[in-house]
């Protein structure tokens, strides 16, 4: 009878160990499933994100663009450079302007130029660059540059005037040029 009650203890431990080892092991099993789906789920995340912020760069260059756009339509009529009428640029307050360098940080361009249409056809290299010698017979004011890289221009047609006299009489003589303004390209690790 002792050995028959031995046996059968030992049998209930046999089942009670080896449930205990089922039980061990569907916990582990559970800890797995848990931990792999916590990865998959920072997968799925990362991915999402990355393709969320992968025209980040591309947005802010649009946005300076559009910046850039709106401020140049504008900038004809601005003070330093208008001439009294509507999209007219004096070109004798550009004469001004370029000798001011304190202008570089008062607009958002990376550069800023005007351009007459006798050198539209032309290459920047080939251009004359309007200095006090040389006005009004040149074709480029370079009001300032920030050599730039990575640079966008944006253009804008004007009415480029100045005053000339002709038998003591001044008068307004104008011609078509385009107001030429910078802006940066962004870059992405900048």
């Amino acid at each position: 009878m002792k050995i028959r009650k031995a046996n059968k203890k030992a049998q209930l431990k046999g089942k009670q160990v080896s449930w205990h080892n089922k039980a061990q092991l569907k916990i582990q099993e559970m800890a797995f499933f848990l931990v792999a789906i916590m990865l998959f789920f920072t997968l799925v995340g990362l991915f999402v994100f990355s393709i969320i912020f992968s025209n980040l760069t591309k947005d802010a260059s649009d946005i300076a663009e559009d910046r850039t756009l709106s401020s140049i339509t504008n900038l004809a009529d601005s003070p330093e450079f208008s001439c009294g009428e509507p999209n007219c640029v004096d070109a004798d307050k550009i004469m001004g302007l370029m000798q001011n360098n304190k202008y570089e940080n008062f607009w958002p361009f990376s550069s800023l130029k005007v351009l007459r249409s006798s050198g539209f056809n032309k290459n920047e290299s080939d251009l004359i660059k309007c200095t006090i010698a040389n006005y009004p017979d040149c074709e480029l004011f370079e009001i300032y540059d920030k050599n730039v890289d990575n640079e966008r221009t944006i253009s804008n047609f004007v009415a480029l005037c100045r005053v000339e006299v002709e038998n003591t009489y001044p008068y307004s003589r104008c011609e078509v040029a385009k107001l030429v303004a910078g802006t940066k390209l962004k870059i992405v690790g900048e």
